[in-house]
C-alpha cells in the first residue's frame, strides 16, 4: 500500500477542514485520495485473495446479488 489507513484518514480530515475558498482544490484532492484508497484496497485484496481470516461478508466470492 502507498498509504497506511491512518494516513488515508489524516488526508480526509485535512481536506475536510479546508476553507470554502479552497473548496474546488479540496474536492479534486479528495477524488485523488479516494482513487489511491481504492487502489490500495484492491492491492490488499489481491495480495491475500484466499485469505481465510477475512470474514465471509468481506470475501468477494461470498457476495450474492
Amino acid at each position: 500500500m502507498r498509504l497506511s489507513w491512518s494516513q488515508h484518514l489524516q488526508a480526509a480530515r485535512t481536506l475536510e477542514s479546508s476553507t470554502n475558498a479552497d473548496l474546488g482544490i479540496s474536492i479534486a484532492l479528495m477524488g485523488l485520495a479516494l482513487l489511491m484508497l481504492s487502489e490500495d484496497l484492491l492491492a490488499h485484496e489481491q495480495a491475500c485473495a484466499p485469505c481465510a481470516s477475512a470474514p465471509a461478508w468481506w470475501r468477494s466470492d461470498s457476495v450474492t446479488g
